[in-house]
């Protein structure tokens, strides 16, 4: 992969994951707002209830609310130290705040959902006891708050929720992205290496090569230099008439007998003709006519 490539998706992919993780602290920021607001609500109808109806049956919700209301105040502080730090990145540290940060409002959320159930259950619970109208009217109107606190809570997480599942989609893809660019990255980063030790490997055998080339050659060289000095040693002393005993000692080679050539032997039988031809005219004597009479 080509570097300004890869330094461009590095930046786009930074540059994303900074909007991703700004939207989820903000959603972070809000929820625990809601809750904190939610759980404040709570403490003063579980207080004011505890105050009217004169008993203590409220005071078990008085301290499950305000331990709830401490949860929240930490996880404030949490979620303001992840908004303080600068260069956020997909790095293991990051992601693992940040989804201790999710699961710690989730719960929270659920122990605010708890802690309305049972503010609602202890009111409800007062009907029961012989009321004057006040306290009955008293209970009747601060159930109606509950009732708004929890239609209040059921819309605030369903758009939450919404838009926590858009993020988390956005940090999948964008997790899924890198996952594959750093692969690719490794890949080529092996296949470099390879080519790199090919590269090595090559030249180390050239290197070998030129050094056994230059061991090699000045004893050729010499052999060169031993057979030409042989020689003219061997010129030299044949200048001079210093012959050797091998070469003494040599028996000659006889030369090689030439074979007479076709139209030489036609010749020599034309001419052995031509002497038998005179012989025979020698030979034979003409007869004299006057000698015959």
């Amino acid at each position: 992969m080509d570097k300004n490539k890869v330094l461009q998706s590095q930046q786009s992919q930074e540059n994303r994951t900074k909007e991703v993780m700004s939207e989820i602290k903000e959603e972070y920021t809000k929820t625990t707002g809601f809750l904190e607001e939610n759980t404040n609500q709570q403490l003063n109808i579980a207080k004011e209830m505890k105050d009217e109806m004169k008993n203590k049956d409220f005071d078990t919700n008085i301290e499950e609310l305000k331990a709830l209301k401490e949860e929240i105040t930490g996880l404030k502080a949490e979620i303001k130290r992840l908004n303080e730090m600068e260069n956020i990145g997909l790095s293991s540290l990051i992601v693992r705040d940040i989804k201790s940060v999710g699961n710690a409002l989730m719960s929270l959320q659920e122990k605010a959902i708890g802690s309305i159930k049972h503010l609602y259950d202890n009111m409800k619970h007062q009907l029961s006891y012989n009321l004057t109208k006040a306290q009955e009217k008293f209970v009747q109107i601060k159930i109606g708050i509950v009732k708004g606190l929890v239609n209040s809570m059921q819309d605030f997480i369903r758009e939450q929720q919404k838009k926590l599942d858009s993020c988390l989609e956005k940090l999948d893809n964008l997790s899924k992205e890198i996952q594959k660019d750093e692969e690719k990255l490794i890949q080529d980063g092996q296949n470099h290496e390879d080519n790199t030790r090919k590269e090595d490997i090559s030249i180390k055998h050239n290197e070998d090569k030129q050094q056994e080339e230059k061991e090699t050659t000045p004893t050729e060289n010499e052999e060169k230099k031993e057979i030409s000095s042989k020689e003219i040693l061997k010129a030299e002393m044949a200048d001079k008439g210093i012959v050797k005993r091998e070469e003494k000692e040599k028996p000659k080679e006889r030369p090689a007998e030439k074979k007479p050539s076709v139209l030489k032997k036609l010749k020599e039988n034309q001419q052995k003709i031509k002497k038998e031809e005179k012989a025979r005219d020698v030979k034979v004597p003409k007869k004299d006519k006057g000698m015959e009479l």
